[in-house]
């Protein structure tokens, strides 16, 4: 690889990068959520920002958040936890239909570590970047402990289930997409699964 990726856990001052990179791995159903919950006259992307940097709450509290530079310039991040063991469930009723899906799978998820989200800034895609981040992910979820990790995929986003195919990444579950207002998705969110050694 020609340039040096450095992986770095996220600080607060990340808060806005990290905003988008989750929003472009959830391709625009994280803002369109965001939107919803959102004040008056406050933007998606504000109330998603304020979550992420101020919510300990939340899987999505910045601290769960790894970003990697090279150069000293952003490239990406990406997004992961270990799943309770026994899971949870959510109050279905308080969530909009279109997070059901994805709810119900991380439902199967439960005890290994979840990478939630992982995104390459698109200036950045095509160089060879991905498989470092996914190798750092795994070396990352081995120290929790977690002996399995598990992700979430579209199956119409062909390049990323073609790439954890590739390693080793196997489908345990699947549910159909509920498109939501102004989504050009479909097909099916796939719950993928790995051992770790």
């Amino acid at each position: 690889m020609k340039n040096f990726i450095q992986i770095r856990q996220a600080s607060e001052s990340d808060s806005t990068n990290l905003t988008l990179c989750m929003d472009m791995a959830a391709r625009g159903l994280s803002a369109w959520g965001w939107g919803n919950f959102a004040e008056k006259g406050q933007s998606s992307f504000e109330f998603g920002r304020e979550r992420i940097r101020t919510d300990d709450s939340s899987n999505l509290y910045f601290k769960n958040w790894y970003v990697a530079e090279s150069n000293n310039k952003l490239i990406g991040a990406f997004l992961g936890f270990v799943v309770q063991e026994p899971y949870k469930d959510p109050d279905f009723n308080s969530i909009p239909k279109y997070f059901h899906p994805i709810m119900e799978l991380e439902k199967g998820a439960s005890g290994c570590w979840l990478l939630q989200a992982i995104s390459i800034l698109p200036e950045y895609r095509g160089m060879g970047y991905a498989i470092h981040l996914l190798c750092e992910v795994e070396k990352i979820a081995k120290t929790t402990g977690a002996n399995k990790i598990a992700l979430q995929v579209e199956d119409e986003n062909t390049i990323a289930l073609g790439f954890y195919e590739k390693n080793d990444y196997v489908e345990i579950d699947r549910r159909p997409v509920i498109p939501f207002p102004g989504s050009k998705d479909g097909g099916n969110y796939l719950l993928m699964r790995k051992d770790l050694d």
